[in-house]
């Protein structure tokens, strides 16, 4: 009787098991979603970058120079703030990631209603090779975590974290000056 016990156990046991080997495995996941980019260019591209803001009335020019050094574009060429500066300003304007896209060809109403009609930040990236993008950037989303932006040559609206809109604000407000020598 003991002997017929533990055989039951046993086999009730690995039925179990191989249930839960079948059924119990997690799922694969899915296959991930390329990541999608509002515009897209090399970093070394980048020549240029003039960043306005229409409705404040200022703006800030920035140029790479020719000791590959980024520069504001004024008589003395000063030099950015190396520490604000770094790598990241420009990688953020070679293309920011779309947290997802809004309207494809949008027509007028459309781009009126995202605030891209009368935008609140251009930005003009010139490239090594002339090319020019000429970039629109709208109204804050209604959840208040995104902005729209409009593709460079096309009327597809796209949104972009609050947070790169927050950076490139301020390089116009607060324009990242190289901070002077203590004496």
């Amino acid at each position: 009787m003991r002997l017929r016990s533990i055989i039951v156990l046993l086999l009730l046991f690995f039925v179990a098991g191989g249930a839960f080997y079948v059924y119990g495995r997690p799922k694969p996941l899915p296959p991930k979603q390329p990541r999608l980019f509002v515009w897209l260019v090399e970093v070394e591209e980048l020549q240029r970058i003039e960043i306005r803001l229409p409705l404040e009335g200022k703006s800030q020019v920035f140029v790479l120079g020719e000791d590959r050094y980024w520069h504001f574009d004024d008589a003395q060429k000063t030099g950015v703030d190396i520490n604000r500066w770094g790598g990241g300003i420009p990688l953020l304007l070679s293309g920011p990631g779309a947290d997802r896209v809004i309207a494809r060809d949008a027509p007028m109403e459309k781009l009126a209603e995202f605030g891209l009609t009368e935008p609140r930040m251009e930005i003009l990236l010139t490239l090594t090779d002339g090319q020019k993008l000429d970039i629109g950037v709208g109204n804050e989303t209604p959840s208040g975590k995104a902005f729209y932006v409009k593709a460079p040559d096309s009327s597809d609206v796209a949104t972009v974290d609050i947070s790169w809109y927050t950076v490139i604000e301020r390089l116009v407000k607060e324009p990242p000056y190289e901070p002077k020598p203590s004496t």
